[in-house]
């Protein structure tokens, strides 16, 4: 009873991904926290997955206590700071259940659906005066990560077959995507495929240099830039950093538009901001969800290896890093995001090694590069809009594949069982 609800939150909440108006895909996320206790109760085995993702929540959930516990009361947490917690709990549960269903079939469904809402949305979008298209989503962003993820899914399906409603499908999903001009949702989708492609030519070691390369340009990029973050932004004439970064880019290069102030601001003040809290707590970091509690008053715990940050007002909203890896690094440290980076490519070799629906296979082998990409210009790999697609669907594909390796092994026993003499 308990597992058939979990999975009917699951598939309700996967619906519920195509929009952070209304609070439909953390159902999943409710439910397993209900069934953690009874899951893990009498377990002889954990999949490698799970292992490493528990370490790392068990590692978050210690930072949390140490930091500021009282952050587990505050929804506002769950939202912002912590919604790592909202994107990945389902992860804990899911992936020990089994189930009977057509999860092609279900995906197709899903695509279909968000494809005639989000057609809707867009209409409306057009009639109006918006400069971007958002979708049912607070953010570009938001929209941009969901729509770069549905329109691999809507990629596969129309290669698998090459029909006029797929072909629909797609374009559809492609022209959101590229209304809502979200330049790292677009990237993320290209070199995802491109990484797709690479693995089954077997030519891995260019996957391995496009993540080289775009480590290679965000590493030189922030030895030009730290220097001035800490001279005019950190240590700027005004206690608030926000302040300091926007007279700073104001004498630097004038008026900017928008899209180059984002940026900017990156550049500027989110990616230093999280180096900071690295170089300050290279081990633990500064302490879950301390990065945008600003200014920032680190305190030494251990001289040169851990520190927290003393500033009293904790804030929950969305002035994080910007970046996952830098995100990660700055407030867990080096061991915080070994641990992530473990799990991340523990998935990936799940994925890699069960094949037993080749199009959802290659659907989030895409949408892992795509998430992997795309989280060097966001911090996509925990938010919701983004994140909770992917995990949802990886969690369905989790016992779609497990049903089918009983099936397997129970048609490998009848066999046995037919062939030993009576």
């Amino acid at each position: 009873m308990l597992k058939k609800l979990l999975v009917a939150a699951t598939i309700l909440g996967l619906f519920g991904t195509m929009t952070n108006l209304v609070y439909i895909s953390p159902l999943p996320t409710l439910v397993a926290a209900l069934l953690i206790p009874l899951v893990y109760i009498n377990k002889e085995s954990v999949p490698r997955p799970v292992f490493w993702l528990l370490l790392f929540t068990l590692f978050t959930v210690a930072s949390v206590l140490l930091y500021h516990p009282r952050s587990f009361l505050d929804f506002g947490f769950y939202r912002y700071d912590g919604n790592f917690f909202i994107s990945y709990l389902p992860l804990l549960v899911l992936p020990f259940l089994s189930f009977k269903f057509d999860i092609g079939r279900l995906l197709k469904g899903f695509l279909i659906f968000s494809t005639c809402i989000s057609l809707i949305a867009y209409i409306r979008y057009k009639m109006g005066n918006e400069p971007a298209f958002i979708g049912l989503f607070v953010s570009t962003n938001g929209a941009g990560g969901f729509y770069s993820i549905v329109a691999s899914l809507a990629l596969l399906f129309f290669l698998e077959r090459k029909t006029y409603t797929n072909l629909a499908l797609l374009a559809l999903n492609l022209l959101f995507l590229y209304a809502t001009y979200s330049r790292g949702s677009m990237l993320g989708l290209v070199l995802g495929v491109m990484c797709l492609y690479f693995l089954h030519t077997r030519r891995t070691y260019l996957i391995t240099l496009i993540f080289v390369l775009l480590t290679a340009v965000q590493v030189y990029l922030l030895f030009e830039t730290y220097p001035d973050y800490k001279k005019y932004v950190e240590k700027g004439p005004s206690k608030n950093i926000y302040e300091n970064y926007n007279q700073f880019v104001a004498q630097k290069f004038g008026s900017v538009p928008t899209k180059l102030n984002n940026v900017y601001i990156r550049m500027y003040e989110t990616w230093p901001r999280a180096v900071e809290g690295f170089l300050q707590s290279p081990l633990v970091g500064t302490g879950f969800g301390s990065l945008n509690d600003v200014p920032s008053k680190h305190k030494d715990v251990v001289p040169h290896l851990i520190a927290t940050n003393e500033q009293k007002q904790k804030v929950y909203n969305d002035s994080h890093a910007h970046h996952s890896y830098l995100h990660i690094l700055g407030e867990q440290g080096l061991i915080g995001l070994g641990l992530f980076l473990v799990f991340w490519m523990s998935v990936y070799r799940f994925l890699k090694n069960n094949g037993q629906h080749p199009v959802i296979q290659n659907f989030l082998l895409i949408s892992f590069f795509n998430l992997s990409i795309m989280s060097f210009t966001e911090h996509r790999v925990t938010t919701p809009s983004n994140a909770l697609p992917f995990v949802i669907m990886l969690g369905l594909y989790f016992l779609y594949v497990n049903y089918q390796k009983k099936q397997e092994e129970a048609g490998i026993d009848e066999k046995s069982t037919e062939a030993t003499p009576q």
